[in-house]
């Protein structure tokens, strides 16, 4: 059954990096649903970014890529866990105020 995750990917400031982590998915037909990358340059010497990659995959899939993405070069840490269902809001009488 396939479920919704959420990759983090702490990575040095390359711009090959994200293409090369794309053709990981694409050779194993994964289609990421979202990307976002930024980097921190509050610290001009520290050049590191981070990219958040949202997945719907099987939980087998997501352990064998995120081993591929450790070992590639330039990858410091990779994080990810499983995102929840949105729970739907509960409409709520509230009496207004009257002064």
């Amino acid at each position: 059954m396939k479920h919704q995750f959420r990759i983090i990917i702490l990575g040095e400031k390359e711009t090959r990096l994200l293409s090369r982590i794309l053709i990981l998915f694409n050779r194993r037909n994964m289609k990421p649903n979202h990307i976002n990358v930024s980097s921190n340059n509050k610290n001009e010497t520290i050049n590191h970014v981070q990219s958040v990659i949202d997945l719907e995959c099987k939980e087998e899939q997501l352990f064998k890529i995120k081993k591929l993405i450790e070992k590639l070069i330039g990858i410091i840490h990779v994080y990810y866990y499983k995102l929840e269902e949105k729970k739907s809001w509960k409409k709520m009488e509230i009496p207004l105020a009257t002064y």
